[in-house]
Order: structure tokens, then C-alpha cells, then sequence
């Protein structure tokens, strides 16, 4: 038994930006050969397809953009193929970043590259990336990485760069990360109430966006 790749598009049209999904395969006999794996870092989340849409309206194409635990990274796909300058996928797993590198490959993305980056104990990466725009989306897998994402963004905010942030309603993690960041004074920066993405005023998102979805209502591009 192993994983065989799946393409998923943003939109169902010919030009729209895709990623790899990994589905199980019983008729596979050999899984892929790369360790660290969690099989929920290589699906697309709810979540993903409404950062993905939210930041083609929004991100400038100018900025160096980073998206911190990206999984199958859809969102980073989509501003890379948007022509946004450069962006960087990050993720702790390893398969999730050889799809991303395959997709990017196969859409002629060579804006996009791959990093690893464990959102648990690497702060000091920010100094090799440093990036106008920090993107996590459902990322609050538990507290351990809520609370060194809430790190993580801290630092991102005191250098100057932006930081937004996607999670459904019902992922209760999200609440730790958020106690965390008021903990840490992140309030200084932009609220930290998490909001619809059609509250959010098109022209200037805050310095640091929370924002809010519901499954049932995000654009699944058909």
C-alpha cells in the first residue's frame, strides 16, 4: 500500500493554479520514500482555498511572500502563478514539499521554492527568509505548534513584515494561539478578533489579518 498524487485546481478552467493531493493507494506496494510524514499535511484544507483566493486580491506582486506550514501549498501556487515576485512553501514534511516542488515544476513556477521549517523551534529562520508577508492557513495541528507559530509571528511583526493568518471556526488551537499572541503583545499590531474575509476592507489589510471561515461557505471554484 502507497500514495498515489491527485491534481486539485483553485478553479475548474484550464489556466487556474492547481496542487497535488495525496490519496492512498492499495495498489501501490511501495510507499514515497521520504520520512517525517503526516498524511493530513498533504491535503487541501477549506482553509487553503480561502487564503487562496483571499490573496489574489490582496497581496501586492512586489512583496516576498512566505507561507509558513503549507502542506500541499495551494495558497503559495496561486500568488506564485498570479506573478507574485518570489515565494517561499514551507512545511516540516517532506512529502508535502516534494509535491509542492512538483507542482511548481510542472506550472513553470520559478518563483516558488521550497523550505523546511519546523513552526515548533525555528524562529531564527525569519532572519535567512525575511519576507514582506508571513501566510499560515490551518496550521494549529495542537498547542505545541499554536504556541510557536504565536512566536513566530511575533517576531515576523517586530521586523516590519505582515502576518495573516486563516483557521475555520471550529479548530479550538486556534484559541491557544491567539492567548499566546496577546500574551506576547500582539495587540499593538492589529486586532485580534478573527474576521470574515468579506469584512476586511480590499484596499490596505492590517499589518496582521486573523481571519475567520466556515467550510460551508468557502468558494470551491466550480
Amino acid at each position: 500500500m502507497g500514495f498515489s498524487l491527485n491534481k486539485v485546481k483553485l478553479r475548474q478552467h484550464e489556466s487556474s493554479p492547481w496542487t497535488y493531493t495525496a490519496s492512498v493507494d492499495p495498489d501501490i506496494e511501495q510507499p514515497l520514500a521520504l520520512p517525517k510524514h503526516n498524511f493530513l499535511a498533504t491535503q487541501v484544507w477549506p482553509s487553503a482555498r480561502e487564503a487562496s483566493f483571499f490573496l489574489e486580491n490582496h497581496v501586492d506582486k512586489s512583496w516576498k511572500c512566505c507561507e509558513l506550514g503549507c502542506g500541499p501549498g495551494l495558497p503559495s501556487l496561486t500568488i506564485a502563478h498570479a506573478g507574485c515576485k518570489s515565494v517561499i512553501a514551507t512545511d516540516v514534511d517532506e512529502i508535502a514539499l516534494e509535491m509542492v516542488k512538483k507542482a511548481a515544476e510542472e506550472q513553470q513556477l520559478i518563483n516558488l521554492r521550497t523550505m523546511s521549517v519546523d513552526l515548533t523551534g525555528q524562529p531564527g529562520v525569519l532572519d535567512e527568509i525575511q519576507a514582506n508577508l508571513y501566510i499560515m492557513s490551518d496550521v494549529f495541528e495542537n498547542s505545541q505548534v499554536a504556541f510557536g507559530a504565536a512566536h513566530i509571528t511575533i517576531k515576523a511583526l517586530d521586523s516590519g513584515s505582515r502576518c495573516w493568518v486563516f483557521a475555520q471556526s471550529d479548530r479550538a488551537q486556534r484559541n491557544f494561539y491567539v492567548d499566546k499572541l496577546r500574551e506576547l503583545g500582539a495587540e499593538k499590531y492589529g486586532s485580534l478578533d478573527w474576521r470574515l474575509s468579506n469584512c476586511i476592507e480590499p484596499e490596505g489589510p492590517d499589518t496582521l489579518l486573523l481571519i475567520d471561515l466556515d467550510e460551508i461557505n468557502v468558494d470551491y471554484g466550480c
